[in-house]
């Protein structure tokens, strides 16, 4: 049976320090963040390739600040810099001083690195081809996204110079982060579940009687169709909120009839 999604919380310091981190790090000019797993998986290899013909195509100050356990070759470039693992005041620091936080990776259940970037007021460039960073950027307001290097280029063109559209999509970020993942929002969340379970227990709506459990023939008889169609068959895309997925569905409309 469907129920509430109650979420996670995150701890992020009410004051991060930047001028903290450039002045034990050496990074001066402006930067744009990547925080975890250095990996292929992570889509680490492809950020290194799109950064490093971001930076050939025009004259850029911007610098490409790694944090994490690498587990493929940083590249040897004068604009990318590789921190390794840091504690968390320093990644909060980093993470406060950046232009922005980019997220390539193409497989996220959720991005708790994109939430903390938020808490602190800092926007977000994330790999549009996963879904859940793609929908959490637009539920947020407080994020762009790429699906091939012009669109990580005029993203990022806009973030490193676009103060005005920086700030704006920082406060976004930090109002999604209030209104979704700070401490007391969650144990509200978690007190309205257990008052609601209270509340069906009293009305006997709870007292439900369990299916026996199957046994071995019926286990593994096959009565439901295979794995890939169902899989198949279920919704493509960022979760929207229901609003935008009701002008999402105005808008497509006219065009269609339009085309027939």
């Amino acid at each position: 049976m469907p129920g509430p999604v109650v979420g996670i919380g995150s701890d992020v310091p009410g004051r991060a320090e930047p001028r903290r981190f450039r002045q034990r790090y050496g990074i001066l000019g402006p930067f744009v963040v990547y925080v975890g797993r250095i990996d292929a998986n992570k889509g680490c290899d492809e950020l290194f390739r799109y950064f490093q013909q971001y930076v050939a195509s025009r004259r850029t100050p911007l610098t490409l600040v790694m944090v994490g356990e690498p587990r493929l070759p940083v590249p040897d470039h004068p604009a990318i810099r590789s921190l390794g693992y840091l504690p968390d005041r320093d990644k909060f620091d980093a993470i406060a001083a950046a232009t922005a936080l980019v997220m390539p990776s193409y497989f996220e259940s959720l991005s708790m690195v994109a939430v903390e970037a938020w808490g602190l007021g800092r926007p977000v460039l994330a790999n549009g081809r996963c879904d859940v960073l793609r929908g959490q950027c637009i539920r947020s307001n407080a994020g762009l996204y790429y699906e091939s290097f012009d669109e990580f280029r005029e993203a990022l063109t806009i973030l490193e110079r676009e103060g005005v559209v920086r700030e704006a999509l920082g406060r976004h970020g930090r109002a999604f982060f209030r209104s979704h993942y700070v401490w007391p929002v969650i144990d509200r969340r978690y007190a309205e579940v257990l008052d609601h379970l209270q509340e069906e227990d009293r009305s006997g709506a709870s007292a439900r009687a369990i299916e026996p459990l199957p046994r071995w023939f019926a286990r593994h008889r096959r009565t439901e169709p295979p794995a890939r169609e169902v899989v198949d068959a279920l919704d493509r895309g960022p979760v929207l909120p229901a609003v935008q997925r009701r002008e999402g569905s105005r808008r497509r409309g006219p065009r269609r009839r339009r085309a027939s």
